[in-house]
């Protein structure tokens, strides 16, 4: 447990960086930057200590393709957090947990009347949630709404592929240097259909610090992630991870005096409860 509880942590503060990172430098040119230094470390394990051999060209398509979910997710997130509150990335990943119940009611054995319940309960918090902020600060625009839902459609998606793989038994650590690999590809793309990638050389050095420790921030949190899914019951595993979108918004206030009203409290507390719910009943 204490291993999951570290990479909730984690995770939230890796949020705290992106957005933190965000303010005056490329999205695709920080992304391939950093990782280029999460899918070495983890090819360079790989070729050491790996037979590919093992692995099938249906397994690795198979791995490929939550991959790719995983990419779109994390440009949808990143093109929105440099403009808005770290509070709307939370309320949308706490939102996400409808997708995966939907996954479960159309190919598992998950019966939707019992989850009814929960769904209603996270519907009423979400517009309680859009309601008191209808005219605050924190109201955004239909686009960053897009993909908001964008990013948790995706990230719904890579978590569910990715639990088939890891549940037939592909290494986790493939699956993580298959998905950075993957991210440093379409950064790289994106880097230099912007413009000349000799733009960017100044902010290679500037950038160095802050980008390695980015780089063992998600690289530690994921290998936690995985070393407590190892000793921790599936059920306690999912429910502790309901808490990262709240460090997240926990750390939003923190690092950037980000308000959080008592409307906005209450809003999140009811859809935290939907989705407590929801899982309850769904596992």
């Amino acid at each position: 447990m204490l291993f999951i509880l570290l990479s909730v942590l984690l995770f939230s503060y890796n949020n705290v960086l992106w957005k933190k990172n965000l303010t005056s430098i490329s999205i695709p040119f920080l992304v391939s930057y950093r990782s280029f230094f999460t899918s070495s470390v983890s090819l360079l394990i790989l070729f050491i200590f790996f037979d590919f051999e093992a692995i099938s060209h249906i397994t690795f398509m198979k791995i490929t393709a939550g991959s790719i979910f995983g990419v779109i997710g994390l440009f949808s997130m990143l093109s929105v957090i440099r403009k808005v509150s770290l509070q709307w990335l939370g309320v949308y990943n706490l939102i996400g947990v409808t997708f995966t119940v939907l996954y479960l009611w159309l190919f598992e054995t998950i019966e939707i009347q019992k989850s009814l319940l929960g769904l209603f309960v996270i519907v009423l918090g979400f517009i309680s949630y859009m309601h008191a902020n209808k005219e605050s600060h924190l109201k955004i625009t239909i686009k960053h709404h897009l993909l908001l839902l964008l990013m948790t459609f995706s990230f719904s998606c890579s978590a569910i592929l990715h639990w088939k793989n890891l549940t037939a038994n592909v290494p986790p650590l493939l699956i993580i240097a298959n998905q950075e690999f993957l991210v440093f590809l379409v950064g790289v793309f994106l880097t230099f259909k912007k413009g000349s990638g000799t733009l960017y050389k100044s902010q290679l050095k500037s950038y160095f610090s802050r980008v390695v420790l980015m780089s063992l921030v998600i690289f530690t949190a994921i290998l936690l992630n995985f070393l407590g899914l190892k000793q921790t019951s599936p059920i306690i595993t999912s429910l502790l991870f309901l808490a990262i979108p709240l460090t997240t918004i926990v750390f939003g206030a923190l690092f950037f005096k980000e308000k959080i009203s008592f409307k906005n409290v209450l809003s999140i507390s009811i859809i935290v409860m939907g989705a407590f719910i929801l899982h309850y009943q769904s596992t």
